[in-house]
């Protein structure tokens, strides 16, 4: 089973089964290297374009916890009530896999396979097990994400993100 929307719900994620995230996210040219400065990584890979126009890539790659945070990003299941705040802090990314090159103007797009669920007990949510793929425009893999998360249920009354 795949689905496809924005925000998730504890409901939407079956075992086996795919989410498409909806919507990308294009990187711009000021973003990457402005991240790069922000987190002190002065690599010329990131950040001298005219050095890196001679290089293997031809140009500056876009720093990878960029694209996996963008990946990450678009994933977000939906926004359950105050009260769930501490269940939906992810329990943990397992593995953060940079497969793929990207580069200025790349658009990302995620899409999650669901791996295992765990409800609740209390019926409000449960947590999901699955690996998220990000992909570039020419549908490349560039960024794979393995978490678990909790998501909440629609019963909880929550509007999506």
């Amino acid at each position: 089973m795949t689905t496809s929307q924005r925000a998730w719900w504890f409901e939407d994620a079956v075992p086996g089964g795919t989410i498409r995230h909806p919507g990308g996210r294009t990187i711009t040219p000021d973003e990457h290297p402005r991240l790069a400065w922000l987190t002190d990584n002065a690599s010329d890979v990131h950040g001298d374009a005219n050095r890196m126009a001679s290089g293997p890539f031809g140009q500056p790659l876009v720093l990878g916890a960029l694209s996996a945070a963008v990946i990450i990003g678009l994933a977000e299941p939906a926004i359950g009530p105050p009260d769930t705040a501490g269940r939906a802090a992810t329990s943990g990314w397992t593995s953060i896999s940079l497969i793929g090159l990207v580069v200025a103007g790349d658009t990302l797009a995620a899409t999650s396979t669901i791996d295992a669920v765990t409800p609740d007990g209390d019926a409000r949510g449960g947590l999901v097990r699955r690996t998220i793929e990000g992909r570039n425009q020419r549908d490349e893999v560039v960024v794979r994400v393995e978490d678990a998360r909790w998501a909440p249920s629609r019963a909880t009354g929550t509007t999506d993100c």
